[in-house]
């Protein structure tokens, strides 16, 4: 687990869902640390921790109609965190349709 960081693209994607759930206890990228990440060929599976309970229920939330544009990847990507016993589990990332995505974070925006 030491020395593994967030990625430019997660922290960005972390800040948008502190924007939308900080009411509701949703930590800053800046108080959650990554257990493990895993890409997938088609998304990247970011394996999450923090001290810090929030007041959602177990399952998932999203980016509230947002979405990541990426240079290469046609239909985009969405992003979605899994809440697990009140707290921050993990962050999960996808392609829209079947486009393959080597995890690569080329030039990216989140609209």
């Amino acid at each position: 687990m030491d020395g593994v960081q967030l990625s430019p693209m997660e922290t960005a994607v972390l800040a948008v869902f502190h924007e939308l759930y900080q009411d509701r206890g949703f930590p800053a990228p800046d108080n959650v640390r990554v257990r493990r990440r895993e890409n997938t060929g088609s998304g990247r599976y970011v394996d999450l921790d923090s001290a810090r309970d929030v007041h959602l229920d177990d399952g998932y939330v999203d980016l509230g109609g947002r979405f990541i544009a990426m240079q290469g990847v046609p239909n985009g990507l969405m992003a979605v965190v899994r809440i697990t016993g009140h707290r921050v589990q993990q962050l999960e990332i996808a392609v829209y349709g079947e486009d393959p995505w080597d995890g690569e974070e080329n030039e990216w925006s989140i609209v």
